[in-house]
């Protein structure tokens, strides 16, 4: 039994695989026999081997996959369903997009945030180099020229010192939290905490409702191409969505369903997607075109989210430089007055 989940990258690397070897009339058996002489990588090579091993003892593809403790449930579900309905190859194909579409999403996250952490942490060395290099020599300077510095009229550099040396340690944090952010998104742990911050977080809310929307849609698409019934796609829904108001609002969507509601209809009533999305999840579900809607659904809202995120930090980041080129403006301002009346007065 493996301790973690393979990558969203590993996963779809093995279900566009698996799809395409599927297709080609090649059995389950070959096909883990494949993966296992291609050795993508360690983790997908032990997991293709485990799987052949199963599958040649008479295990279902399904019972196999479970078996190696890789893959995480929602692709389980899939895999189980999919088998039974005869849709494999085409569910292996949607999971793919699944993991794919997720993993270029919080990759183009992740650089986001990368741009402005690398900033800062810019600054911060023209900062430190203002702080400890340049500000002391000056204080030396003046402090000879005027006995004391801190009872003459040039007393303000010392408060330049302080100004610098603030912006120096907001910029540093500021920067190294971005980081933090960014390289956490490389983990589900990481993923989960950034979208638990942007839930609470008034100027992010918006954004996260949305990426958690795509997310759904996305599983649905998956789910209902690979055969399952609507009911129990949305019970997997429920399970595997992290952001708790969307959470209640798809428990009250599955209370409608039960009653003999259509999802569309429930998901309308519970205005989970924009107006206009929800029109067209209508639309699909009455010409029965629901897993093609879905799956389109899913890439315009996860757009969205991005869209949204990279205008918060458009307009933060403005703000961010202005504050730090004032620091550096007034610090070095500050140095550079009383040598001008020192010069002036020669």
């Amino acid at each position: 039994m493996a301790e973690k989940f393979l990558t969203q990258e590993q996963l779809s690397v093995f279900c566009s695989s698996l799809a395409m070897l599927l297709r080609s009339g090649a059995s389950l058996s070959e096909v883990s026999s494949l993966f296992e002489e291609d050795g993508m990588d360690t983790a997908l090579r032990q997991a293709s081997t485990e799987i052949s091993l199963s599958v040649a003892a008479g295990e279902t593809f399904s019972a196999a996959a479970e078996k190696t403790g890789v893959f995480p449930e929602y692709a389980l579900s899939v895999f189980s369903t999919a088998e039974l309905s005869g849709r494999l190859d085409e569910a292996l194909d949607r999971l793919a997009d699944h993991y794919d579409r997720q993993s270029a999403l919080y990759d183009r996250l992740r650089s986001t945030l990368t741009y402005p952490a690398v900033l800062m942490l810019m600054m911060c060395g023209v900062l430190a180099v203002l702080v400890f290099a340049v500000l002391p020599m000056f204080e030396r300077v003046y402090d000879n020229l005027t006995g004391s510095l801190l009872s003459s009229s040039y007393a303000y550099v010392l408060a330049a010192t302080l100004i610098g040396r603030i912006s120096l340690v907001f910029a540093g944090l500021l920067g190294i939290v971005l980081l933090v952010l960014a390289f956490g998104m490389r983990s589900d742990k990481g993923r989960e905490k950034l979208r638990n911050t942007m839930e609470t977080s008034r100027f992010t809310r918006k954004a996260a409702w949305l990426l958690a929307v795509s997310e759904v849609m996305d599983t649905l698409s998956a789910l209902l191409a690979s055969g399952t019934d609507e009911d129990s796609a949305l019970a997997l829904c429920i399970e595997q969505t992290r952001h708790k108001k969307l959470h209640k609002a798809l428990e009250k969507c599955r209370e409608e369903t039960q009653m003999g509601v259509g999802i569309a209809t429930a998901f309308a009533h519970q205005k989970i997607l924009p107006a206009m999305y929800g029109k067209m999840l209508l639309g699909g579900a009455q010409s029965g075109e629901l897993v093609q809607v879905t799956e389109n659904l899913a890439r315009r809202t996860a757009q969205e989210a991005e869209n949204g995120l990279c205008s918060v930090i458009d307009r933060t980041e403005p703000i961010l430089i202005g504050f730090l080129t004032a620091s550096v403006g007034l610090t070095l301002l500050s140095v550079m007055l009383p040598l001008l009346g020192i010069l002036s007065a020669i």
